[in-house]
C-alpha cells in the first residue's frame, strides 16, 4: 500500500499540472449547448468535411483566449468536421490553433468537457506546436495526429497509435499530458465537495491512494472485478463528471472504468506511474 505522506512527496520530476484555466473551461457549455442546439445545421454545413479542411462558424473564431505553456498569447478556434470513420470525437490543429469536432460523435456535455480540455492542452504544450522540442521527444511515443507540423514523414492522414497501439499512445508525452489534465481535474473538484468533511476526506483520500497501489499490480482483464468490488465500489463518482444521480450509474461507470485502464497504463512505466501519482497527490493534498 502506498502511504499518504509517500504520495504527497513523491515529486521526482519538479513539474506542475498542465492546467486549462477554469474560466477558459468555463466557456465550454456555451458552446456545448449551441451546438446541440443547431446540430443538424452544423452536420449539413461540415458534410465532406474532414479535420484538415474544417467548416468553421464565425461564432467560433478565436473562441478560446489563455496563454500556452510558454506565456505566449493563444486564441483557438472550434472548427467543425463530419467523418464517422475517422479515430474520434476530435483533433488539435496547432499549427492554424483549430480545435476540431468531430460532429457524428458529440455525445453528452459531460464528454464534450472532457474533450475540451484534453485538446486544450496540446495546443497549450510545446511539445506539439514547438517541432523542435517534438524532434528531442519523438521517440518517446507515437506521432499526434491534427498537427500540420512536419513531424515525420508518416501521411498526415494516418491515425497514429490511437486504434492501433493504445497503450503507446497513452504513454505519449504530450498524449500523457493531455490524458491526465481533465482526469486529475474532475477528482480534485469532486474531493473538494467532501474537503468540509475531514473524516469522510481522510476516508475516500486513503482509498484512493489504495486504489492507485491495487492497480500496479491487478492484470489489465481484471480491472472490472477491482472496481466492482465492494472495497472500491463507492469511488467511480470521483472519476466521473457526471452528478449523481440513478440516471447516470451507467455513464459513471464508463468513465471510471475508462479512468483506471489509462493509469493501468501509466503503472507499468515506473516514470510515468509516479508522475501521474505526484500530480494527483499534489491537488488532493
Amino acid at each position: 500500500m502506498i502511504r499518504l505522506i509517500s504520495i504527497l512527496k513523491e515529486i521526482y520530476i519538479d513539474e506542475g499540472i498542465v492546467k486549462v484555466p477554469q474560466e477558459v473551461l468555463s466557456k465550454s457549455k456555451d458552446a456545448y449547448d449551441y451546438i446541440f442546439k443547431n446540430l443538424e445545421t452544423l452536420k449539413t454545413k461540415s458534410e465532406g468535411k474532414n479535420w484538415d479542411n474544417p467548416y468553421i462558424d464565425s461564432k467560433f473564431k478565436d473562441y478560446f483566449q489563455l496563454k500556452d505553456l510558454k506565456g505566449q498569447d493563444l486564441k483557438v478556434t472550434i472548427g467543425f468536421y463530419n467523418n464517422p470513420k475517422d479515430a474520434g470525437a476530435g483533433r488539435m490543429d496547432t499549427r492554424e490553433d483549430i480545435l476540431l469536432i468531430n460532429l457524428p460523435f458529440l455525445t453528452d456535455v459531460e464528454d464534450f468537457e472532457t474533450l475540451i480540455e484534453h485538446e486544450l492542452v496540446h495546443a497549450m504544450d510545446p511539445k506539439v506546436r514547438d517541432v523542435h522540442v517534438y524532434d528531442k521527444i519523438k521517440s518517446k511515443g507515437a506521432e499526434p495526429v491534427g498537427s500540420r507540423l512536419p513531424l515525420s514523414k508518416t501521411d498526415s492522414t494516418d491515425k497514429s497509435e490511437f486504434e492501433r497501439n493504445y497503450e503507446k499512445y497513452t504513454k505519449s508525452p504530450w498524449e500523457f499530458d493531455a490524458f491526465t489534465a481533465p482526469l486529475v481535474n474532475t477528482v480534485k473538484v469532486n474531493f473538494a465537495k467532501i474537503k468540509s468533511n475531514p473524516e469522510k476526506a481522510k476516508q475516500y483520500k486513503i482509498l484512493i491512494i489504495n486504489l492507485l497501489s491495487d492497480l500496479k499490480t491487478t492484470d489489465i482483464k481484471n480491472l472490472e472485478t477491482l472496481m466492482d468490488g465492494d472495497k472500491y465500489k463507492g469511488l467511480k463518482w470521483f472519476f466521473s463528471k457526471y452528478k449523481w444521480a440513478p440516471t447516470n450509474q451507467d455513464k459513471a461507470r464508463i468513465s471510471y472504468y475508462t479512468a483506471l485502464y489509462n493509469i493501468k497504463q501509466w503503472t507499468t512505466d515506473e516514470k510515468l506511474y509516479k508522475r501521474f501519482t505526484s500530480r494527483l497527490g499534489k491537488e488532493l493534498s
